[in-house]
């Protein structure tokens, strides 16, 4: 556990409820002001033709993209927070991370409306992010919320482990987004004709990644704790979800639709199965 000291130390700083709130009030003062900033950089392209990227400056609906990327941010943030004490609240946060991702891609096409809505670029993105939210809200009603308290009173060993984790990963958080808006400023500066417009490219699928193999570490770490199977299927399923759910930020909107059905539809039925599996399991202790 030593090891791990350095990354508790620094995940004891800055995933705490004070700092949380810190950041939540700096994240939306940061999209206030960047969407200012965008809007007022898109009135300028259009008066005076500045030569602005076209994939974030060719419509007025294009500034949400920002506010709406802070945002993005300061939910992973929070999944990073609450993967030290519930492991399927972190998950519930990887879900409303794509339903957002959903949404600003929404904003990104919802000026062509001159087909029928089903066929426009838009509509599978809106009907991902109305599928996402309503089974977030299927899935956080089954999330007991007893887990936590049973993590943090008699797992306390398993507890400090994914808190170091935890920190390893906002360290991660950190470098790569700072490497990721650096790269993507010095392409909009050099090369503004080849800038990306899927913008998940620029640090989502690599952070999916990282959280993939941080999920599957604190699985493998979990059957030292863990002897209820119903824990341990539930956990299983969730990785797979968080996979699925990484897939699914680097395809064809329909296709990621499916995906991002598939892995929602595991958690919750990962998640009956576990409630149904622990009151056998409570039963025969009886």
């Amino acid at each position: 556990m030593q090891r791990f000291t350095p990354f508790l130390t620094f995940a004891q700083y800055a995933l705490n409820p004070t700092m949380r709130r810190n950041i939540e009030r700096f994240l939306v003062t940061c999209a206030l002001v960047l969407f200012l900033v965008h809007l007022s950089l898109y009135a300028g392209n259009e008066f005076f033709t500045w030569n602005l990227p076209e994939s974030l400056f060719s419509h007025p609906l294009a500034t949400l993209y920002t506010p709406f990327s802070v945002i993005l941010i300061a939910e992973v943030y929070l999944l990073i927070y609450y993967l030290p004490t519930s492991f399927a609240r972190s998950l519930g946060k990887q879900i409303e991370i794509v339903a957002l991702i959903e949404i600003r891609s929404v904003f990104k096409n919802l000026e062509d409306t001159s087909t029928w809505p089903w066929e426009a670029a838009f509509f599978p993105h809106m009907l991902s992010a109305l599928a996402l939210g309503g089974m977030l809200v299927l899935f956080y009603h089954l999330l007991p919320r007893r887990v936590a308290r049973l993590e943090e009173s008699e797992l306390k060993k398993f507890v400090r482990f994914k808190m170091g984790m935890a920190g390893l990963l906002t360290m991660f958080f950190i470098g790569l987004s700072v490497y990721s808006i650096g790269n993507w400023l010095w392409e909009w500066i050099t090369y503004p004709e080849a800038l990306h417009t899927d913008l998940n490219s620029v640090f989502y699928n690599e952070f999916f990644t990282a959280l993939i193999l941080v999920d599957v570490l604190l699985l493998v770490v979990s059957f030292k704790y863990l002897d209820d199977f119903g824990f341990v299927l539930r956990n299983s399923g969730f990785v797979v979800a968080t996979i699925l759910l990484r897939r699914a930020l680097s395809i064809g909107a329909w296709y990621a639709f499916s995906y991002e059905m598939t892995a929602v539809l595991l958690a919750v039925i990962m998640l009956l199965l576990q409630r149904g599996l622990s009151s056998r399991h409570a039963e025969d202790l009886e």
